[in-house]
Parts: C-alpha cells; structure tokens; sequence
C-alpha cells in the first residue's frame, strides 16, 4: 500500500534523485553503440531493453510507485538531450510496456488551442489541468504517467500530486454519501484521437471514480466527465456536482498534496491509479516554448520486457 502523503517518504520523493555519474557514462556509451536508437528512441518499443547498469535505479523507480509514496522523481544531470530522451525510454520499457495511442513519447506542450473550444487534451494547453488521472478511455490505463521535462516555464508551470487514496479513505470515513457517489459510473468524453466519437461509444465509456477492491483503483478527470454526461444528455446531478467539488477540495488539502517544479533534465514517474496529478498555468516560456515528453506505462499487460538482442540484431552488455 502507498504510504500517506504526511509521511516522510511522500516529502522526500519531492526531491530528484541524481542519476549516477556511472550510469550516465553507460547510457553514452549505449547511444554511441545504437545511434539509430539514440536518434529514434521509439525504437525501444519494439524490443524492450534489459540495460543492467539502469536495474538498481529502476528497482527503486518501481518501488516508489508500487510500495512508497507513489512517485518518483529522477534528474539526469549534464546528459545531452538526445541521451536523456534515450534514458526515459529505456527506463520506461525496464519498467512496463509502453502504451502508444499517442505514441511512445508524446510531447506535452501549448498548441496554441483551448480545450474548450475543441476536444483535445487538455496537455496541448496552457491551462492549469486540475488535479486528475490520465486518460479518459475506458479500456486505456496507464498505470505509471512518466514525464521528462526539456524545456520548463519561466512562469508558472508547476508540478502538483496528490495521494489520491488516502483523500478517498477520508471521504468515506467522513462523508460515505458522497463516496457512494464516487463509486458510481460516469461516462467521459473521448478525446484521444483516431477512436470513434459516436453516442454509441461514449455511452459504452463509462465507468467509476472510485473503486476500492480487490484493489483500490482512482480514475478522476472532472471536465471530460462532466462534458461526456451533458453530451449523453444525462447532466449530473446538483449531488453529484457536490460530490466532485468535495472531491477537488480534499485532494488539494495540504495533508494530501506536494508541489515542486521540473527543471530540464528532470524526469517525474507517477502511480496512475493511486495518485492524481495536475500543473498550474503557464504564461511566459522560454524560446521555443515549454516542453515536457510523456510515457503511459502498461503494468497491467502480459509479457516481460526482457531484451533480445538475437531478434534486432543489437548486441549489448554493458
């Protein structure tokens, strides 16, 4: 179970742990050997890599998700860009299997639209996110959110998590009508390009905020619910709007939440079922505007993330 966010774990996640200077001499060495995958580190989508001197560093990774506070956040120092694109992949297909329906790595940045005007997510923006879970697929769920931070804001921009599962317990320990509510099934819109926007499908999107067992599991992006019951033409309820604003304030309670700010270089790993997450507007950028890469991480499909190398022809033992 994740540890509470008034531990001392939750505090000392907000900190980057620095990748080892050992480490970051292999992860040269590596894109010096596979130019093609330093290039175009999609390509470890294909063929998962067992890169042995990234295993400690993505055992603790994992841990933090899995048994800590449900986060974890790496800096990797003076690696170039190409070498800190190339160590978030092959961190996150150590970790699980990537989820593609935006591609290995999507980037995260203002497009210039709103997300109120069209149906694109809400990352495309500069708006404040709200603290949520991503996706909002029915049959789409990252388990881990990894992000990579290659250009910040000079101006707002800021990471925000909150433990998701311990504002949950809260509520129902404290106010059970309104987790009831939570438990309920919602519909969301659906955003991600390339699926069928039709009634039939949004209707057939539908599932709960909360659900506590056999495993506790927090799926939570409020604007798309919202505009996915009014499109069904099923509004939600004056109850149910109170429901999310309990909700909303509880996960920004301080108790429950941790800011921080991703500098370049600095990669964040998120527990996508037990934690929500979010960033505050952004205004003024840095040339060529703010940038972040995002993987979704599937823990939930079958198959390892062995590396083999007789099927690429690569051959590594660092």
């Amino acid at each position: 179970m994740i540890a509470g966010a008034s531990s001392e774990a939750w505090r000392r996640a907000s900190v980057a742990m620095p990748l080892p200077e050992d480490v970051a001499r292999a992860i040269e060495a590596f894109g010096a050997e596979f130019p093609a995958l330093l290039r175009e580190p999609e390509g470890l989508t294909r063929e998962a890599v067992d890169f042995e001197a990234l295993r400690p560093l993505v055992e603790w990774v994992r841990s933090e998700l899995d048994a800590g506070p449900g986060f974890a956040a790496v800096a990797l120092g003076s690696l170039g860009l190409a070498y800190a694109r190339l160590a978030f992949g092959l961190i996150g297909v150590m970790l699980a299997p990537p989820i593609d329906r935006y591609g290995f790595h999507y980037a995260v940045a203002d497009t210039g639209q709103s997300y109120e005007e069209k149906a694109i997510p809400i990352s495309m923006t500069r708006a404040s996110t709200g603290l949520h879970t991503d996706s909002s697929a029915r049959d789409c769920v990252p388990g881990t959110v990894a992000l990579l931070c290659e250009r910040p804001s000079s101006d707002g921009g800021e990471s925000l998590i909150a433990d998701a599962f311990s504002a949950c317990r809260w509520i129902r320990d404290n106010r059970p009508e309104v987790d009831e509510i939570l438990q309920r099934s919602f519909v969301r819109k659906i955003v991600t390009p390339g699926l069928d926007k039709g009634l039939d499908s949004l209707r057939r999107n539908r599932f709960p905020i909360v659900r506590w067992g056999p495993e506790f599991e927090f799926r939570y992006m409020r604007y798309w619910i919202v505009e996915g019951q009014k499109e069904l033409g099923q509004p939600l309820s004056t109850a149910e709007l109170g429901a999310f604003d309990l909700l909303d304030e509880t996960l920004m309670r301080p108790e429950f939440l941790t800011t921080f700010r991703l500098e370049a270089g600095d990669m964040l790993f998120v527990n996508n079922t037990h934690l929500a997450h979010g960033r505050t507007a952004y205004g003024e950028v840095p040339a060529g505007g703010r940038l972040l890469w995002r993987m979704w991480l599937d823990e939930r499909a079958a198959g390892g993330v062995g590396y083999k190398p007789e099927r690429t022809g690569l051959s590594w033992a660092p």
